[in-house]
């Protein structure tokens, strides 16, 4: 549910404000564009975790050029950051304000896949009395199986998971790597399939393969395409991708791949404690 702790990784270095603000000044008084200006402070916040100035610039760009499904969506996703963040009772704005952005993301295409995954996500974490709804959200969900049987499925698994019906959401997620296995999924075009989704679907496949244990080979290739597009963009961090990955290759019994993955993950974040402690679980190693 919304409201919870402060994901770790969302957490601002504070150590490094003195420096973003250093970079944010220069590019205020470099002589590019506004836009150009506008796509530098998108970029130089997001890689320093602070999320309002990147709210402000994504607002900023909505008004230089023109309204599409995909800012809407970015806003409405920078608006549930922020939410996580800050407290319960300075949140409530920011969650209305990821609804209404979700609302008219898909007002504007309604076949915007990333709005129809977010979107059914964050009606299942919101508490009713501020907008959040189940029911919407399996209406949404089956709305998303109509453009992409594989999209929906996975839509519908998180549903059930989050009503804690453990058993529904593994054999929804189970219908989701069957389509994905049908279609080949390690031998087509990743970058052509994954063009008109998330960057969190790839992460996601991987993690729930390495967390229920379903066609690991499949959840192998996602993570993979993952680390291999990772942006500073992203808010899902690198090191969370090797973990998933070291499991992955752990569960196929590919020991030495999945000691070099979790190092991975540690030489990134050498305080990352589940990494620490899956390294400690299987190689008795500190």
């Amino acid at each position: 549910m919304f409201w919870t702790a402060k994901p770790s990784f969302l957490e601002k270095d504070t150590s490094k404000t003195k420096e973003y603000k250093q970079l944010l000044q220069e590019i205020i008084v470099s002589k590019h564009t506004a836009i150009e200006k506008v796509e530098q402070r998108i970029k130089l916040a997001s890689i320093y975790k602070a999320q309002e100035d990147v709210l402000a610039a994504l607002e900023e760009k909505l008004i230089l050029t023109r309204e599409t499904a995909k800012l809407r969506y970015l806003i409405a996703g920078t608006n549930g950051i922020i939410a996580l963040q800050v407290s319960k009772i300075f949140s409530i704005p920011y969650v209305k304000s990821m609804l209404n952005n979700f609302d008219q993301s898909l007002q504007l295409d309604a076949g915007y896949l990333p709005t129809y995954e977010a979107y059914t996500e964050a009606l299942c974490m919101v508490p009713s009395f501020l907008g959040g709804d189940v029911d919407k959200a399996k209406y949404l969900a089956s709305k998303l199986a109509q453009f992409s049987p594989v999209d929906g499925y996975f839509a519908q698994g998180y549903i059930a998971a989050s009503q804690a019906l453990e058993s529904d959401a593994i054999a929804t997620y189970k219908k989701a790597f069957q389509v994905l296995l049908e279609m080949n999924f390690c031998l087509i075009d990743l970058a052509e399939f994954f063009a008109s989704r998330s960057m969190n679907l790839p992460y996601k496949i991987g993690a729930l393969s390495a967390h229920y244990g379903i066609e690991t080979s499949i959840g192998l290739c996602a993570i993979n395409y993952f680390i291999d597009h990772q942006s500073p963009l992203y808010n899902l961090p690198l090191e969370w991708a090797y973990l998933r990955k070291a499991q992955l290759h752990k569960k196929l019994d590919q020991n030495a791949k999945a000691y070099q993955s979790i190092s991975k993950a540690l030489a990134i974040n050498s305080n990352f404690t589940l990494a620490k402690q899956f390294k400690q679980t299987h190689w008795n190693k500190k």
